[in-house]
């Protein structure tokens, strides 16, 4: 690549937004594409944004900052993904990965951590922070390989979560950013993969292996 890397800031501090666009700007290999604070302003920058990495918080005012991830990776193909977040629950980094982003940092972290995981993400590299231990990442790489939930890929598996917690299609829909019909066609496909006839007996599937 030449030329900086163009990065995307999303947090809904204002405080905090200033300072990672600053911090951003001042990494003579990068450059700051845009900045936004909610889901929705991030959807309505242009189609051709194609940024290289976004730092995304984990919890917006107007939605999830892994929904919004796996939204950015299908929107502009190559982008990477990095959720930097107050939170060091094992489940977030879990379910970050599984989604597919590429990498999970605290807002503790040192300045020269979060350029540094910037830098690495864009060569493909999976980055984990202070805040994802040992053991949680060796759950996450052993999730898709073990157990009955084995045949679903990641998004089959946010999916059924989201139906194990109770969730109904449409509000499924809304969370990862799919269209009904799409959803109602996964869960059709997962039924198969996972040999039951139902979705409550996929649900029950989901529960007792610790989904929902």
């Amino acid at each position: 690549m030449t030329g900086p890397l163009r990065v995307l800031v999303v947090d809904d501090h204002p405080v905090v937004l200033a300072g990672l666009t600053a911090m951003v700007a001042a990494d003579p290999g990068l450059e700051v594409c845009a900045a936004a604070r909610t889901v929705a302003e991030v959807v309505a920058l242009a189609d051709d944004l194609d940024p290289d990495v976004c730092v995304l918080d984990l919890q917006l005012p107007d939605g999830d900052g892994i929904d919004l991830g796996a939204l950015a990776k299908r929107r502009w193909p190559g982008t990477r993904v990095v959720v930097l977040t107050m939170s060091a629950d094992p489940g977030a980094v879990v379910r970050s990965l599984g989604t597919g982003l590429d990498g999970y940092l605290l807002k503790d972290s040192d300045p020269h951590e979060l350029l540094a995981a910037i830098h690495s993400v864009a060569t493909g590299a999976t980055v984990l922070g202070r805040g994802a231990s040992a053991p949680v990442v060796a759950a996450t790489a052993a999730v898709p390989d073990t157990g009955p939930l084995a045949s679903l890929d990641a998004r089959d598996r946010e999916i059924l979560d989201l139906l194990a917690q109770g969730l109904t299609t449409s509000q499924v829909a809304n969370r990862v950013f799919l269209a009904p019909k799409t959803i109602r066609n996964r869960i059709s496909a997962m039924l198969t993969k996972l040999g039951v006839t139902t979705r409550e007996e996929a649900v029950d599937l989901a529960r007792a292996s610790g989904l929902g």
